[in-house]
């Protein structure tokens, strides 16, 4: 039941997002630039360089409430998610070299506030975790291809520079549907559904406070570089 109330809830955000998340709508609007992505990907990779300190933590919080079984379960996302970083970073690197001046890597603010409310998430209750990350599996398999291709064909950025979306995209796929059953599983008191809802919700928040923060930086700089180019 709590399964299938979260996946509810991302799905309807999903569908939401094709027109609401600046990410989304400028890719398919072919307005979404280098500069943008090379942000957005270097705030990506400092996020998953969080994910095994956040797995670290959450299996110390479960086995300190004798929910071995979650610790079980965390402990077998970590080996999972070992080295994604490293496709995050390769793809910086590509997109950079797409522009002929050096872009800023500026780690945006609420990515600092996404990072601070996994981590007292955890602390609260390491089950709540699974809201999260669900999310950031499941959104991925809704929307990444469909991003990756407004991203090839609307705005010139290849998959190939992209792998770290399109690698979760294909690996999630089977992550996900793992993850449904798992709540489900390890998960079993249905009055815990309020709260693992209230994070997901208030991820979906940040998650759109980033998107937004990310895209008018690459306003900002596009428009700087612009004053700053000498006349033809």
């Amino acid at each position: 039941m709590i399964a299938l109330a979260l996946r509810a809830d991302i799905e309807r955000y999903a569908a939401a997002m094709r027109h609401q998340n600046p990410l989304f709508t400028r890719a398919e609007r072919g307005t979404l630039a280098a500069e943008h992505l090379v942000r957005y990907l270097a705030n990506i990779r400092v996020l998953i360089m969080h994910t095994e300190p956040h797995l670290m933590r959450a299996i110390v919080r479960a086995r300190g409430l004798a929910d071995f079984a979650l610790a079980t379960h965390y402990k077998k996302k970590l080996g999972e998610e070992a080295g994604h970083e490293q496709w995050a970073e390769r793809d910086v690197e590509q997109v950079s070299a797409m522009v002929a001046r050096a872009v800023p890597q500026d780690r945006a603010r609420s990515l600092d506030e996404l990072v601070d409310f996994i981590e007292s998430t955890i602390d609260e209750d390491p089950a709540l975790y699974l809201s999260y990350m669900l999310f950031a599996e499941y959104l991925i398999v809704l929307m990444g291809p469909e991003w990756l291709l407004h991203l090839e064909t609307r705005c010139g950025i290849p998959r190939s520079s992209m792998t770290v979306i399109g690698n979760h995209a294909e690996l999630d796929r089977e992550h996900s549907e793992e993850a449904f059953e798992m709540i489900d599983e390890l998960v079993v008191d249905p009055r815990k559904l309020p709260a693992m809802r209230r994070v997901l919700a208030q991820t979906v928040a940040l998650f759109d406070r980033f998107s937004t923060e990310v895209v008018a930086q690459g306003d900002e700089a596009r428009y700087a570089a612009s004053v700053r180019a000498p006349a033809a």
